[in-house]
């Protein structure tokens, strides 16, 4: 395996994802996106006292390096419960929820440049800045949400508070989308769930109700539709069984009157790349096998696939340059997954073939992916 150049096909269909900005650096070169490795980000396993870590999968050398931050950091630990990474310019930031902080890094060696303290007075604060859970980014800044119900927009040059948004209840994923950020508010699942849509030109927010948004966790963002997966509810004892978990659509031309449809039911969790959607479900309290989707967001449909090896999944992830689907498993312990034991990662084909496979470390949570730019000559 070695490095992705993104071809002008995939160029195509990521545009309806992600917004591309190629520069030219001068009259001869232009700039190509190139995908080199996948970093699996593992929360730890709290209970457990196990501090969350980074693995990171190599193309050019097809190896696996596990606890990637403390090998480059003097055996720093990241800490407990390690949510969302990402690589943004010459940087990679990770989210640690745990330690209330992002950690900035050099993209190249991933050593330590700033930690950023979100609860500090200079940042949000005590309250405001507890538990930052997701990252994005745009426009020279990073957007990372917290359960302090805000999102604090970060400048990537010197690390100072830009601005803080008053969002909804416990906000999860946001994303960034022609200027405008979008927050999926999960309220923890009590009934007050919502999405937040902000102006980022002219500061201003709307917020988004329905009877079908209930405990939003991701969201993605494609020509006119607001993608989000949602947790949905969980019922009465004594099974507390998950119910309405799926992925789901909102039209988002019109929004002063949103119209909601499920279109992976299920799912609970996902990835978006390109024109499609992955998505696998498995919820609590099912005795049902585990369901895996691909939804093609240009014709409306879906199909099903089975992923060789997998019987616990944890997360899914898909490079937006290949297309090579990644999804991390727990290790089976005899009928139960192992939450404290390191787990797996199988990498598959467009034909859902696996292709290889790697150890990550306890608690696979989500994908990142070490995407830059190379420049060409003609």
């Amino acid at each position: 395996m070695k490095k992705y150049l993104l071809s002008l096909a995939v160029l195509m269909s990521a545009a309806l994802f992600t917004a591309c900005n190629n520069d030219s650096s001068g009259p001869n070169t232009y700039e190509v996106p190139v995908s080199n490795g996948a970093y699996v980000v593992c929360s730890g396993n709290s209970y457990s006292s196990i501090p969350g870590s980074l693995t990171y999968y190599d193309y050019f050398t097809e190896k696996a390096t596990q606890k990637a931050f403390s090998a480059a950091n003097s055996g720093a630990n990241l800490g407990m419960t390690v949510n969302d990474a990402l690589r943004y310019g010459d940087k990679f930031y990770i989210v640690v929820d745990g330690e209330n902080s992002v950690f900035v890094t050099n993209a190249k060696t991933l050593k330590l440049i700033q930690r950023i303290d979100l609860t500090s007075a200079t940042m949000l604060g005590e309250a405001d800045g507890v538990s930052p859970r997701r990252i994005t980014a745009a426009e020279n800044k990073i957007y990372v949400s917290t359960y302090g119900g805000y999102v604090a927009a970060i400048d990537t040059l010197n690390f100072s508070l830009v601005k803080k948004y008053k969002v909804g209840s416990y906000p999860e994923g946001l994303t960034v989308y022609n200027s405008f950020l979008f927050v999926a508010n999960s309220d923890w699942g009590s009934g007050n769930a919502s999405i937040t849509l902000i102006d980022l030109t002219s500061d201003t927010e709307k917020t988004l109700t329905d009877e079908n948004i209930r405990n939003p966790q991701e969201i993605a963002v494609a020509g006119n539709y607001i993608y989000y997966l949602d947790y949905g509810q969980f019922g009465p004892a004594p099974t507390y069984a998950q119910e309405n978990a799926g992925v789901y659509q909102i039209n988002a031309v019109n929004l002063s009157s949103i119209s909601v449809k499920s279109v992976i039911p299920n799912a609970t969790s996902m990835a978006c790349a390109g024109s499609k959607i992955y998505a696998f479900g498995t919820p609590y309290g099912s005795t049902d096998p585990v369901a895996y989707t691909v939804y093609d967001i240009q014709t409306g449909l879906s199909s099903k696939f089975t992923p060789e090896g997998i019987e616990y999944p944890a997360a899914i992830g898909i490079d937006p340059l290949s297309g090579s689907l990644y999804i991390a498993a727990y290790q089976p312990a005899g009928s139960y997954a192992d939450t404290s034991a390191d787990g797996f990662v199988n990498i598959y084909n467009a034909s859902f073939s696996k292709v290889g496979t790697f150890s990550c470390g306890v608690g696979p949570a989500r994908f990142a992916f070490n995407v830059t730019t190379e420049t060409i000559k003609y």
